[in-house]
């Protein structure tokens, strides 16, 4: 018998909310977590922030606090610094913590490991100094470090997030470099009547447009020819908007949209469909999030991009069809307790159609155009080389990944694998979707023999209630 009831892999919104969830409803799931507190990406150090205002950084992340002290106060066994790196379809998950790994066995398992950054392969993007959006969110949440006079470019609602955050911070910012096509613009417009729906969230786009707009800061719009420039590390950012121009900047933060985190759920062996409005693969599921695998749930980003509020939905419903398999629940309780998180996930939806629209990727940007261009960071391949691999007989990733070994290195694939994708469906003059992806196993990272060898298969805490009936 599993030692556990449920085991969640994430403590961003969408394993906090289904945590809170299952603890209401007397399931105690393990939440294994890689960070050092619950957040996720999204709300970071939100209850414990190193800035002396966080409250800078918008109300959208100030209110990850009270989400995170609900989850901490609702009593589940929490896994801090805990490295998944191997979930099994017989209900084992194995991970590292402090050196050792650890085993668990459990009747349920949700997967919540969130998105990544979309890869933005231009020249220079691998040089020192070149980093995503993402990661100067990282900085700024975790240690509170920034970047003077850095340049930001590409597309999308977080390259304006973490602009303004700058700016509130009263950080210098070298310039702004929206890669957004004005035909993104013609496209969205007739979804922007379902978009009012969520008219807050439209409010808020436009007030960091605005705010953007009134900081003074060089703004360059509909900017294509990317290049980041410098030898042995970056010194600026060359584009096209109205001529050649360029940014001197030591530091280029780069975003061009988010993707789900699909490492773990391609280990796990799950069925994926490809989003031809998103341009990404999402996993099968149904609507309560339950994959192709009937003990498996996924919720959140990592199934397919629903944004914060829709990844907390979305952990809510994936609960309720939990405790329903347990038997916690029947199911036309789970379906009354779903309901309003089922409207506001549809509501949701029709925001999430109009920015996937506007911010739709550019595909000079989403596929490398200059042959030099490395693809995979970890083995330094390029787009040459990987053109010779397929021209060698590698026509599916798997093949092209044997013989270039790109996609084997420490990330496995995380970077390379949406742009070899890319790459082979323009080459063979086919969809992404007959082309494929990546086939992934565990374990997620790489292990040393010395962390193996130190073992140890994890149990259930004693409750208080058992230790006196002792």
């Amino acid at each position: 018998m599993p030692a556990f009831d449920c085991v969640i892999v994430g403590a961003g919104p969408a394993g906090m909310a289904a945590a809170t969830k299952l603890a209401e409803h007397g399931v105690r799931p393990l939440v294994l977590d890689r960070g050092t507190r619950a957040g996720g990406q999204i709300y970071r150090s939100a209850a414990s922030s190193p800035l002396p205002d966080a409250s800078k950084l918008g109300p959208d992340y100030t209110i990850g606090a009270n989400l995170i002290a609900e989850f901490e106060a609702c009593g589940v066994d929490y896994v801090p610094g805990a490295d998944v790196w191997h979930v099994g379809d017989d209900g084992r998950i194995l991970y590292s913590l402090d050196g050792e790994t650890r085993q668990v066995e459990t009747r349920e398992i949700l997967i919540c490991p969130g998105a990544i950054e979309r890869p933005m392969p231009i020249p220079g993007w691998t040089l020192p100094g070149v980093m995503t959006a993402g990661a100067a969110q990282v900085m700024l949440k975790s240690d509170a470090i920034v970047a003077d006079d850095a340049v930001f470019a590409g597309s999308g609602p977080l390259l304006y997030l973490i602009v303004a955050q700058y700016l509130r911070l009263g950080v210098k910012v070298a310039g702004l470099v929206d890669t957004t096509p004005k035909e993104n613009y013609l496209h969205a417009t007739p979804l922007i009547t379902g978009a009012l729906s969520s008219v807050s969230l439209l409010r808020k786009g436009l007030s960091l447009l605005r705010e953007i707009r009134q900081a003074g800061i060089p703004v360059f719009r509909n900017a294509s020819q990317l290049k980041v420039l410098g030898a042995d590390r970056a010194t600026g950012l060359s584009f096209h908007c109205r001529g050649q121009r360029k940014l001197s900047a030591e530091t280029v933060f780069l975003h061009h949209g988010v993707i789900p985190n699909p490492n773990m759920a391609r280990a796990l062996g799950l069925d994926h469909v490809w989003n031809e409005d998103q341009l990404t693969w999402n996993v099968k599921k149904d609507r309560f999030g339950q994959s192709s695998l009937p003990h498996v749930s996924v919720a959140g980003d990592a199934g397919g991009i629903v944004g914060a509020d829709g990844a907390r939905h979305e952990g809510y419903i994936s609960a309720l069809n939990i405790l329903a398999r347990l038997g916690r629940i029947s199911l036309d309780k789970r379906d009354q307790l779903s309901r309003h998180s089922f409207g506001e996930l549809q509501r949701l939806s029709k925001f999430r159609r109009f920015i996937d629209q506007l911010y739709r990727p550019v595909e000079a940007l989403r596929l490398p155009q200059d042959e030099n261009t490395l693809v995979c960071r970890c083995e330094e391949q390029s787009v040459a080389d990987l053109r010779a691999g397929f021209q060698e007989g590698a026509r599916d990733p798997n093949a092209l990944k044997s013989r270039t070994r790109c996609g084997m290195g420490p990330c496995q694939g995380r970077q390379c694998g949406p742009i070899v994708s890319a790459l082979l469906a323009e080459w063979r003059n086919q969809s992404e979707a007959e082309v494929g992806y990546y086939r992934l196993r565990s374990p997620q990272r790489l292990l040393s023999l010395e962390e193996l060898s130190r073992f140890e298969t994890v149990e259930p805490a004693r409750s208080e209630a058992a230790e006196a009936a002792q």
